[in-house]
């Protein structure tokens, strides 16, 4: 027998749940009252009216490993059903309740049929029947891409589930990373603008041009541009309308707003439930010293040679320290000139030029996350003057180290 408490405000609701239950078992379940009673219970149903009841919704998790919890939402707190996601229910329920859409995942706790992961499938198609649906508001997409990128869904059903809250009803197949900063916050606040908008709303208009099957998400204070690329490329390089896409995207809000931007474009992949890879790979590559573009940067372009990557590896554990090209050579087993004309053409930078690349990479985290002098900063990389560091982090982020420390991250949350 299921002991099942319903912790409910709603007087009405909560008896009509209990006559449903009592009607189709009435041999097969018991109700229990009382907060102190919780850990007992084999099913609680708990109606979500504040933040803190998903945190309740933990805590009874990690008392009570082996009860079936189901929130209970209105329509005014769909918004945080992701929660729903992170918690790993096993379903949830929408107000107000429809009768059998309610027994039959009853059932499925009573029958102990149980779910790897959990499915908003059955939820989206109720609030499209209760005409609750906000296609434009939906945490449906939210939830779902996130899953997507963890590499947490295996169920190709669950993907084609998914495809109806998407947009243009397409599974995306490329990921690309942005970051970025405002040079001139305090023109921000002064002229009202918010960056994250004013990229993302520049964004959908530059792709609305080429494709309608973008979608935007906010990932660990990062922006996620997902999006799905015609068959016939196998790169957004090769694409020339989704690469000018970009460029004319970073360019204007460089020109209007002083926005800088910095992306990683992660590689195609044809199958859905390998997204998470095309992540990784877009991560990956907006950290990599660039192959062309400074502020675009793919991941189709990282060498795969084995043996530059030892050469790599070094550079990132001595890069404050002077190293030589015949040094970099041997730990290649190249010669120093079959060296250098295979390192600038895997690489796209002369060896020097490499070294200096992921120097600027770790100044600019001194420089945003510490006190330090641009003195102390110049020397700690292993630049010879703080004039020659100053003069080169200007060339290639287009302000003075001084100038960039006066800027603010955009964080996208």
């Amino acid at each position: 027998m299921l002991s099942i408490r319903l912790n409910m405000n709603d007087e009405t609701e909560k008896q009509k749940i209990r006559s449903w239950l009592c009607d189709e078992f009435p041999d097969g379940c018991r109700f229990i009252e009382g907060s102190d009673n919780e850990e007992q219970a084999n099913i609680i149903i708990i109606e979500i009216q504040t933040l803190f009841d998903w945190v309740r919704i933990r805590r009874l998790q990690k008392n009570n490993n082996r009860c079936m919890i189901f929130p209970l939402l209105t329509p005014d707190w769909i918004h945080t059903s992701p929660l729903a996601i992170e918690l790993n229910v096993q379903s949830m329920f929408i107000k107000p309740l429809k009768k059998n859409y309610f027994l039959r995942n009853i059932k499925k706790v009573m029958n102990k049929v149980k779910t790897s992961s959990f499915s908003f499938s059955e939820v989206y198609e109720q609030l499209q029947e209760e005409g609750t649906f906000n296609e434009e508001d939906t945490p449906f997409q939210e939830a779902f891409l996130r899953r997507l990128l963890r590499g947490e869904i295996s169920s190709e059903q669950e993907v084609i589930q998914a495809r109806s809250f998407l947009a243009g009803n397409a599974i995306p197949n490329v990921v690309v990373f942005i970051q970025g900063f405002v040079s001139d916050p305090e023109k921000e606040k002064a002229e009202g603008w918010e960056a994250p908008s004013i990229i993302i709303d520049s964004l959908r208009k530059e792709f609305s041009k080429c494709t309608p099957h973008v979608s935007f998400l906010s990932y660990r204070k990062h922006l996620l541009l997902l999006m799905r690329v015609p068959v016939n490329y196998t790169s957004i390089k090769y694409w020339k309308n989704g690469e000018q896409a970009l460029i004319n995207v970073i360019e204007q809000l460089k020109n209007t707003y002083g926005i800088y931007l910095y992306i990683g474009v992660g590689s195609i992949y044809r199958e859905a439930l390998h997204l998470h890879h095309s992540y990784r790979e877009a991560r990956k590559a907006r950290r990599t010293p660039p192959y062309n573009r400074i502020h675009l940067r793919y991941f189709d372009d990282i060498t795969k040679n084995e043996q530059l990557k030892k050469v790599f590896e070094y550079i990132q554990l001595h890069f404050n320290q002077e190293i030589l090209v015949s040094e970099a050579a041997a730990r290649a087993n190249f010669s120093p000139t079959y060296f250098s004309r295979q390192f600038k053409k895997e690489t796209g930078r002369s060896f020097v030029e490499y070294v200096t690349f992921v120097r600027l990479q770790r100044a600019i985290w001194l420089i945003r996350h510490t006190n330090d002098t641009i003195e102390q900063i110049s020397d700690e990389i292993g630049f010879n003057t703080p004039n020659y560091f100053s003069a080169i982090f200007k060339k290639y982020v287009g302000l003075s180290p001084s100038e960039y420390r006066a800027t603010r991250e955009i964080l996208f949350i």
